[in-house]
């Protein structure tokens, strides 16, 4: 297994343990199918194994890891049934709250779209992918929050956590990335005018051109 930059012993040791895993997960440092361990967990990290403990629970709960039969800790796979079930998801809830928030959208919740989509531009430009699709992620979950639906904002974190994995796996990371910089643009377009239809269909085609991209 990869190393673990140890996180030493401050405060929210779980939280710091679940997003150095987290991360390594979906980054690929840490394969699918592979196997966990607290007391690896543990040394790699640099802290006792209660904090991994709990770290795993929340990664269990992102369906980021699972525990088989033998009650090992496995890092899940992604299969082609996971990003079909994927797909259909994003679209039927994110195209609907697309238009949802639309007819709602706040001026200091459009702005902070905006300010998303600009720290997005800057690292296509500075060919910073990781930060790339940090706003990719901080898109999309942001504009499920702002609709105010607790079991859509779950459902839509746990499917921005998958494509995240999906797209750096996929192995063309730097290709057709500026393409969902322009249909960003064309959503937020859809929000500034409040044009429900509009943004229903902009997201639509969002979705379904991150889908191409993917089988390329």
């Amino acid at each position: 297994m990869a190393a673990l930059k140890q996180i030493g012993n401050k405060m929210s040791l779980s939280d710091r343990a679940y997003e150095e895993i987290k991360q390594a997960i979906i980054n690929g440092d840490i394969r699918q199918g592979e196997i966990l361990t607290e007391e690896q967990l543990s040394a790699d990290l640099g802290i006792s194994r209660t904090p991994v403990r709990s770290a795993i629970k929340k990664l269990e709960f992102d369906d980021l890891v699972s525990i088989n039969a033998s009650r090992n800790v496995v890092v899940v796979e992604i299969t082609e049934k996971d990003k079909t079930d994927a797909f259909y998801a994003r679209k039927l809830i994110e195209v609907e709250e697309a238009g949802i928030l639309a007819e709602k959208i706040t001026d200091e919740q459009y702005r902070a779209l905006v300010d998303i989509l600009e720290k997005q531009k800057q690292s296509y430009k500075q060919k910073s992918y990781s930060e790339f699709l940090d706003c990719e992620y901080e898109f999309h979950v942001k504009i499920s929050e702002f609709c105010d639906n607790s079991w859509y904002y779950k459902i839509i974190k746990n499917i921005a956590l998958l494509q995240r994995r999906i797209l750096i796996l996929s192995g063309h990371l730097e290709q057709d990335l500026g393409g969902a910089i322009q249909e960003h643009e064309k959503i937020l377009n859809a929000f500034h005018t409040h044009d429900r239809e509009a943004a229903r269909q902009a997201m639509e085609e969002h979705i379904v051109e991150v889908s191409k991209r993917l089988e390329k």
